[in-house]
């Protein structure tokens, strides 16, 4: 840990290390220092206080999943005089999560440019934790912040980042005159993605806040995110903006983040199951779209064949560089199957889950990308039964 101040803030950086440092032989040298995280506030804290009672956090693309529209502007045409702006009420969110409680807050507010001479009405949410007693902020980080994060990444396609994050705990002793310190909350400094995204509309979210409820769900998700924590991992993969490899990969990623859900949706099945009855299990349970999408259920047995094929270093393996039609067909499946299955496992019905789904403005292209390809996938798998059938009849024959 090292301690510092800056313009007149305290800080505490935790899991400080030197990344690079430069110098001669003077005693002047310029070190760069990168921490896990910083804590900039109105004192230093110890090793032993580094704890939370209460978090607060906000995320970019919080606010189109959350889709509160707080401000209600009336006006007259051809009368200025008569504008106005009416605050609409927000209803009190809240959930009993572990050790503590989590709501979703306002966090709007108005400010007043004298340069620009306008006012601007900003529309913002906050969640905040609440704890029985202190958790330690690499707790906080793992098993609350991050799951807010997969909640919305399973919603946009994207990773947030997060746009602000303060934190404070009643076991803090400051000593004397410490009850007139302006604030107790300390602000937590750290890199967790772009904070300025592309533009994005609800339309496209799998969900959003008045879809679930919020009493219900948010624990389920909590819960599901640290089970389902090394396929959700996957799935972040599949969504990077700079993911490695292209379809050949992305279809590797995708078999490995089905068969490491199935698994942890059912810890105990013992042996090895084949992937086309996970897919078989995994389908059943969320509704069957991929079936109803294709139209048939030898899909699940195709795209075993083609991982078996494709990822296992086949011979004949090359087919799939020649023609990636059954990597894209195979892969949009298997990401649509978790995506639904994902929100069954956080307690939505299969068949609201399946609505959702099919509810985003682009599912159409996804259906189309399964179905225009689908072809393609299906003469690779009956090519490789072909050249399996032959082996066999040449071994008989011997």
């Amino acid at each position: 840990m090292l301690h510092g101040e800056s313009f007149r803030e305290h800080l505490t950086l935790v899991g400080a290390r030197v990344v690079a440092s430069r110098g001669g032989t003077s005693d002047m040298c310029d070190v760069t220092i990168r921490p896990d995280y910083a804590l900039e506030g109105f004192a230093f804290l110890d090793q032993d206080e580094l704890a939370f009672t209460e978090v607060r956090v906000r995320f970019t693309d919080q606010d189109v999943w959350t889709g509160w529209n707080r401000f209600a502007v009336k006006y007259q045409h051809g009368a200025l005089t008569d504008i106005g702006v009416e605050l609409r009420f927000v209803p009190r969110i809240e959930a009993d999560v572990d050790q503590g409680v989590l709501r979703l807050v306002d966090a709007s507010y108005v400010t007043y440019d004298p340069h620009e001479r306008r006012w601007a009405f900003q529309v913002r949410s906050m969640f905040e934790f609440a704890f029985a007693r202190p958790v330690a902020i690499n707790d906080v980080f793992d098993r609350y912040v991050y799951p807010l994060q997969v909640a919305l990444l399973s919603a946009s396609g994207r990773m947030p980042g997060v746009a602000s994050m303060a934190g404070t705990s009643n076991a803090w002793e400051f000593g004397p005159g410490a009850e007139q310190m302006p604030t107790k909350w300390f602000q937590v400094r750290r890199f967790h993605g772009p904070l300025k995204t592309p533009a994005s509309t609800d339309l496209k979210y799998l969900h959003r806040l008045s879809d679930l409820q919020f009493d219900v769900h948010m624990p389920k998700l909590l819960r599901a995110v640290d089970v389902h924590r090394f396929a959700l991992s996957h799935y972040s993969l599949l969504h990077a903006e700079r993911a490695a490899g292209g379809n050949l990969a992305r279809f590797g990623v995708a078999t490995q983040l089905i068969e490491a859900f199935d698994r942890t949706l059912h810890p105990h099945d013992v042996g090895d199951m084949a992937l086309e009855k996970r897919l078989k299990r995994l389908e059943d349970e969320s509704g069957n779209l991929v079936d109803e999408i294709i139209g048939n259920r030898k899909w699940r047995t195709e795209i075993a064949a083609l991982r078996n094929f494709a990822l296992h270093g086949d011979v004949h393996a090359i087919e799939v560089l020649r023609d990636q039609r059954p990597l894209v067909a195979a892969s949009e499946a298997l990401l649509l199957l978790f995506e639904v299955r994902f929100l069954v496992a956080v307690g939505l019905a299969a068949t609201q889950a399946k609505e959702l789904a099919v509810g985003r403005v682009h599912h159409w292209t996804i259906a189309a990308a399964i179905t225009e390809n689908y072809a393609a996938l299906s003469a690779v798998a009956e090519r490789t039964r072909v050249r399996k059938r032959g082996k066999r009849a040449s071994r008989s024959s011997i």
